[in-house]
């Protein structure tokens, strides 16, 4: 299970929604911000085909904002989580789909992301399914924990 998937466990609309106080996001500010920064780089960025949230109605589903700008307006939206969780595991899927039919000689190939200039793709790869996601995870573990639940395993 990877840690997207961990992050999701035990979750409910209250927990997702929960507000901390000063400057925090919400779980659901985090997890929108998460995944479709994936679906982004992986469907768009890389391949070329359009991002996942845009496709088949999924941001109606999700609740997420089509535009990603709007995921730090929390006012703005608020995620249904059975249909964010399918988004999840459709992203997800596309990304692993991708990664297993990657010809090696892609991954030095340079690509625009959204701030700075090109790089090479596996470094746009490392960058969001590591680097991103697990900045992202610690954070919604910590929110989880002052919620009495449970982050991430040890």
């Amino acid at each position: 299970m990877g840690m997207i998937e961990h992050s999701m466990q035990d979750l409910t609309p209250e927990v997702i929604h929960y507000e901390a106080g000063g400057t925090s996001n919400t779980i659901a500010q985090l997890l929108a911000h998460m995944v479709t920064g994936q679906d982004l780089l992986i469907q768009d960025k890389i391949r070329g085909g359009g991002v996942t949230l845009h496709n088949s109605g999924w941001a109606e589903k999700t609740g997420v904002p089509a535009d990603r700008s709007l995921i730090w307006q929390r006012e703005a939206w608020r995620m249904d989580l059975p249909g964010f969780d399918d988004y999840v595991r459709a992203v997800l899927a596309n990304s692993r789909q991708y990664i297993e039919s990657l010809d090696a000689g892609k991954l030095d190939e340079e690509r625009a992301w959204i701030r700075g200039p090109e790089q090479p793709v596996y470094r746009l790869m490392q960058t969001i399914f590591i680097n991103h996601a697990l900045g992202h995870c610690g954070e919604i573990s910590t929110l989880k924990g002052i919620q009495g639940l449970r982050g991430l395993p040890i």
